[in-house]
């Protein structure tokens, strides 16, 4: 250690801030000593964005995290296209917030970074927002601060950089905050600030501030607007545009007028400042380090951006550090070496692998060579990596170059959207929503109405049926109506009104219903009573296979892998479905499984539905398996037939542990000497004649069933009973975000995006969604990219030209593959991390979320380019689906538009395709509720009559503005059972919206008192002047516990007489002396009866 950070000392020391010809490993090592030496903040330069990321990577694995930070640049395209994406720009803000902070820091960026145009600096002070508890702050000046610093306003704060308004309550979700903050004002004075969930818009905790910095790169003030937008057109003017560039140029004016689409416009920052401004004017105390890995005359420097910032580099300071070659666990090579190349070298090997470890011990045991005494060959955990410095004569290994083992990555990319709501409401209904009312069938919803009756208003539903007939459903039979949901935007028919159609269509749909439940009960019946084989723990070795997976695994994952590992230890035959999104981890529970079952003696069956996927999994099972004695063969018809012919005989007699493969594996011929797992990836997507043998082959046998597709989690809930479950949907640790751009489509970004990708080793995705015209774009861009190997693939090519083309792509033997959403199902290329959508605005969301989800599959960096005709201008629908994919990575609301569809369609793979097709025809949500009524006899919801009325069922709009919101708590009110439910609800909507009013507080005690009065029987109430009388029906007259009512009637504050007439019970409440409403007081005696609550009385007087 003290010979390497004397030679680092040495390069340093001579002034030179320019290396050239290095080793990555080595460089971080170079930095580190640096940063601490010079005390001061550090701007480490790449020539490209790939070398900076790694670099930023490694440096998080050898020093504190909080000390790095990442500068990232967007793809620079032409004058008035220029790219932003959220996440980019989210941590390039986080990384000047920092430098603001005064502190020191390794910043990792790129000399194109250094070209982005930044906000000035004074700027960027004057627009932070720190309030204190007891402050006075304008309301309204925040509110146009706010607005001026890039936030939006909504109704409701769901994400970052949302905020909304209600009254003397603000809601803002800052920048880089794990949960938003809730502001109460009494007038300008701030008498409360609290953190709140955005899953049930509560607060939870008071804090004493909030720091709120600019959301969006590029901010500004109303007043610096008209001479920032005549500055850009003076500037446009002296250039030579095309038309499409110069409506592009006055639709983004109008845009900056109007505020839309803030994060597009950041090309325009340097109009809205006085000086030039880039990351480098952030920092007073700064030293930079510019490294080109393999530094060659054409290598671009930029040396300008760095040179104009009055940092001058020294000439290119050749560190002549070299990476050794890989061995792959082949230690002969690496003696050979030791021998004949490294013989005067000191050796340092850095092992973290206890099994690696042991292997290296015993070899140079063998060699007579003690590793932890030697001089010559040690072992030491002091430096970390790969890489040999001639001129000092060291040679520095670690277990990656030795054994090829996997790094496990600590990466530490920050979200747009920190927290944003989970799918809470995908049923929240809008107008003009499809809805379906339990007893009369589909129809549209048409918003609130408000009514009066008895002089009291109601809120209503409004639903259209067929002919324009108006149903209006009052709110107590709310939970009658359910959102129509079905996949892929299906327009459902709607239902006449009284008609016997919906009647037959409900009776018609439980009775399929009955009919599957009974099948699939007879079947889990079945298992549960077969005899299956009792798989043993073996902790040693199964932690040591774990040790093995190269990623960090996810709360979702281990559960997952519990569930399937217990499952195992059972009497009785697994059978478990894995749900999890491609590349979430659903193939290492698998594995875990496989490896479990090889330590019982036990062989393996996985079943996949192509032969590409096939073979991908082949070779990492193999990669996996083998280094544990394990064998892995692939059936399929890139084997031979004599290979194949093999492989089935060592089957039988028990030499393969693993065997992968398609359907070729269902074929009679095909014997296991001791078959003990079955993985399924996909099962939807095998032939009926094959799932037909898959269910023989289960029958004793453990099964697990992998699909990506998800399904609802309420009918997940509801078949809880009748298939084993396990969720995977938390991405891996080290998946960066998928860089999405939305973009009118432009010969130069196209070239530009995969040339870049081709520059660092990697392949491109371009969906052309057109059989007609394929071969024509393909022609187009082999015109434009001709260095690129250009290959197209779609559906109704040769099955064997499609495999082979797929094939030929994975290996690495082409740059682009064009191709239809063929893409969409189940390949997984880790080297293909740019997709270019051609025509984006014209694919439903959920097939752009698949189709986006190609990439993005390693721990490189991704991009996705949605393209659009470029003299097209987006609105409305197209462009609102355009806009949700750009928020796709942190949960916007296009990622539950396309949870939802893809849920529904998740369902029917779950079900089967009978089933998906009656879920089409009642919707999701009532199929689920059909379902629960069948497997757990649960009674169909009951039209409640419109009873008499004692106050307003209606929530005043003024008070909650939106209308699917007041249905929101419409319905919470509909599901009070205790006085302590409504306590509760009433501080929920102080903490939302502020003070309650009465009415609605008399709403919620009257929908209390009723639930509670059907409870215990009562068919008649009489109210009067100062008098309250329920009366009881005979029949539950006779089920009332008369000594606990009677001691509830003594110990009541108010008097009440018991009495008992024609087998009737009546209580009649005296409150001539009450000042509470009567409601009220009912409610909680019988509250106190039904519910045995115990609270005082007096503690809910402070209510009314």
């Amino acid at each position: 250690m003290k010979n390497i950070k004397k030679y680092i000392n040495e390069k340093l020391n001579q002034g030179n801030k320019h290396f050239k010809n290095s080793n990555n490993d080595f460089n971080a090592y170079l930095i580190t000593e640096y940063f601490y030496m010079k005390n001061t903040t550090v701007f480490v330069v790449f020539p490209h964005l790939h070398e900076a990321q790694k670099m930023y990577d490694l440096l998080g694995t050898i020093n504190n995290t909080d000390d790095i930070l990442f500068y990232p640049n967007d793809p620079l395209v032409s004058k008035v296209v220029s790219l932003s994406s959220e996440e980019f720009s989210n941590e390039r803000l986080y990384t000047i917030d920092k430098l603001i902070s005064g502190n020191n820091y390794i910043v990792v960026t790129t000399y194109e970074a250094l070209e982005i145009q930044q906000m000035a600096l004074e700027k960027h002070l004057s627009s932070r927002i720190t309030i204190k508890i007891n402050d006075d702050y304008n309301v309204n000046e925040l509110i146009d601060t706010l607005t001026n610093i890039g936030y939006k306003r909504e109704y409701t704060v769901e994400k970052n950089g949302d905020f909304s308004v209600r009254g003397g309550i603000i809601d803002v979700f800052p920048r880089g905050s794990i949960n938003p903050y809730r502001l109460d004002f009494f007038g300008n004075n701030v008498e409360s600030i609290k953190l709140f969930d955005v899953d049930n818009q509560r607060s939870f905790k008071t804090v004493e501030s909030v720091e709120i910095t600019p959301f969006s790169e590029l901010f500004f003030k109303n007043s610096e607007l008209a001479e920032a937008t005549n500055k850009i057109k003076n500037y446009y003017q002296k250039e030579e545009l095309e038309k499409s560039d110069i409506d592009r140029l006055y639709l983004d004016l109008e845009e900056l007028e109007n505020r839309i689409n803030i994060s597009t416009k950041t090309k325009y920052i340097e109009f809205f400042n006085n000086t030039k401004t880039n990351i480098l004017n952030y920092s007073d105390h700064k030293n930079v380090i510019t490294i080109n890995m393999h530094e060659t005359e054409t290598t671009p420097t930029y040396d300008a951006s760095i040179d104009n910032n009055g940092i001058y580099l020294e000439n290119a300071n050749d560190l002549m550090v070299y990476s050794p070659s890989s061995y792959d666990g082949e230690l002969d090579l690496f003696y050979y070496d030791y021998l004949n190349i490294y013989q005067d070298y000191q050796i340092n090997i850095a092992i973290n692998n206890k099994k690696y470890l042991s292997t290296i011990v015993d070899y140079f045991n063998d060699k007579n060579i003690d590793v932890f005494s030697n001089n010559k060959i040690k072992i030491s955990n002091d430096i970390k990596g790969s890489f040999y410095l001639p001129n000092i004569k060291k040679l520095y290994l670690d277990d990656q170059v030795l054994f090829n083992a996997k790094a496990k990555r600590m990466v530490r990319y920050r979200s747009v959207l920190n927290k944003s709501t989970k799918i809470r409401e995908i049923s929240e209904l809008n107008e003009g929503d499809y809805v379906v009312h339990y007893d009369f069938g589909i129809g549209k919803y048409l918003g609130l109405k408000t009514m009066e009756l008895s002089g009291q208003k109601r809120d209503y539903l409004h639903i259209v049926y067929k002919d324009n007939e108006a149903l209006y459903v009052p709110m107590e039979q709310i939970e009658l109506v359910l959102k129509y949901s079905s996949y892929d935007g299906i327009v459902p028919p709607i239902s006449k009104m009284g008609g016997r159609a919906w009647k037959n269509t409900k009776t018609s749909v439980k009775k399929k219903i009955k009919d599957f439940s009974d099948q699939l009960l007879k079947l889990y019946a079945e298992r549960e009573q077969a005899e299956g084989f009792i798989f043993k723990r073996f902790p040693e070795l199964e932690n040591e296979f774990a040790l093995d997976f190269e990623f960090e695994e996810t709360i979702d994952q281990n559960v997952a892998i519990e569930n399937v590992l217990k499952d195992m230890e059972k009497s009785s035959p697994m059978d478990r479905v894995i749900i999890g999104d491609v590349g979430f981890g659903k193939t290492e529970v698998a594995m875990r499984a496989a490896f479990r079952a090889i330590l019982n003696n036990k062989q393996v069956l996985y079943l996949v539905p192509t032969t590409v996927l096939a073979r991908q999994h082949y070779y990492s099972f193999k990669e996996r398996f083998e280094k544990f004695g394990a064998t892995v063969e692939l059936m399929s018809r890139f084997v031979t037939n004599k290979s194949q012919n093999e492989t089935i005989k060592r089957l039988k007699a028990g030499f393969v542990d693993i065997v992968i493969g398609t359907h070729r594996l269902l074929s009679n011929d095909i014997k296991f000497k001791d078959l003990g797992l079955l993985i399924i990836d996909e099962e939807q997507r095998f032939g009926v004649l094959h799932k037909e043998r898959i269910k023989e082959i289960k029958i004793n046998v453990d099964t697990l069933t992998l699909t990506a597709t998800p399904i609802p989690r309420t009918l997940q809930m509801s078949i809880m009973g009748i298939k084993d479950l396990s969720r995977i949907e938390t991405p891996p640790l080290n998946r960066y975000p998928i860089q999405t751009y939305v973009i009118p489509r432009d010969d130069a970004i196209v070239q530009e995006a995969i040339r870049r990708e081709m520059a660092r080793g990697g392949q491109t995705f371009y969906l052309f969604n057109r059989v007609t015209g394929m071969e024509g774009m393909v022609h187009r861009l082999k015109k434009l990219i001709p260095e690129a190997s250009i290959v197209y693939a779609h559906g109704k090519m040769n099955k064997n030209e499609l495999e082979d083309t797929l094939n030929d792509f994975i290996e690495d033997r082409n740059d682009v593959l064009v191709a239809t959403t063929i893409i969409e199902t189940g390949i997984d290329i880790p080297n293909t991390n740019t997709i270019i959508i051609h025509d984006a605005d014209k694919l439903g969301l959920s097939q752009l979320y698949q189709v986006r989800g190609r990439v993005g599959r390693s721990d490189r960096i991704a991009y996705a380019y949605l393209t659009f005709e470029s003299n097209k201008i987006l609105k409305d629908e197209s462009q609102k689906r355009l806009k949700a994919l750009e928020e796709f990575t942190a949960l916007g609301s296009g990622y539950k538009i396309a949870m939802r569809d893809l849920a529904i369609r998740g369902a029917g793979d779950i079900l089967g395709k009978e089933q998906s097709g009656f879920i089409d025809s009642v919707g999701m949500e009532l199929y689920t509720k059909l379902l629960e009524e069948v497997l757990y006899n649960k009674e169909a919801p009951k039209v409640v009559a419109e009873d008499d009325i004692y106050t307003k069922r209606h929530i005043d709009p003024n008070y909650i503005e939106k209308d699917s919101v007041r249905i929101e708590i419409h319905k919470k009110v509909s599901s009070l059972n205790t006085m302590s439910d409504c306590e509760d609800l009433k501080i929920e909507l102080e903490d939302r919206f502020g003070k309650v009013d009465l009415d609605l507080i008399l709403y919620m005690y009257e929908k209390l008192f009723k639930k509670l009065s059907n409870k215990i029987g009562v068919k008649k109430v009489s109210h009067k002047k100062d008098e309250v009388k329920l009366i009881i029906s005979a029949d539950k007259s006779q089920l009332i516990d008369g000594n606990k009512l009677f001691l509830l009637a003594n110990t009541f504050k108010y008097p009440i007489r018991l009495g008992y007439l024609r087998e009737e019970i009546q209580i009649t409440f005296n409150l001539s002396d009450a000042s509470e409403h009567w409601l009220y007081l009912t409610a909680i005696f019988l509250d106190k009866y039904v519910n045995n609550a115990t609270t005082n009385e007096k503690n809910y007087f402070k209510t009314i």
